[in-house]
């Protein structure tokens, strides 16, 4: 009985550790991959600090190149039309359903 709770035990370790170092592994692998992307976007090794997005507000610093602004611009467009129209459904869809609570009066 010992011996294959003891069993159980080492067994549940080495899952644990297996699992551990997966995890590890994945982070490291996505690390290399990200540090590869950075180096092909900036063949010469600079990094463009001046468009690089700020943790707190979320929002670009104010000198960046033309075409990240204008790309940035036309995103913030698309979001907002994406957003009319599904207020416009929600709104159509809320007219177009008669409220339960006024066909009983």
């Amino acid at each position: 009985m010992e011996s294959t709770k003891r069993n159980n035990s080492t067994l549940r370790n080495k899952n644990m550790e297996a699992e551990a170092a997966i995890k590890i592994q994945a982070g490291f692998r996505g690390y290399q991959v990200r540090k590869q992307l950075k180096q092909k976007n900036n063949p010469n090794g600079e990094t463009n600090r001046r468009s690089v997005r700020r943790k707190s507000s979320g929002r670009t610093s104010e000198i960046q190149p033309k075409k990240q602004k204008e790309n940035i611009d036309l995103q913030e467009k698309s979001a907002v039309k994406i957003q009319a129209g599904i207020r416009g459904f929600l709104v159509r869809r809320r007219v177009k359903k008669p409220n339960p609570s006024e066909e009983s009066s």
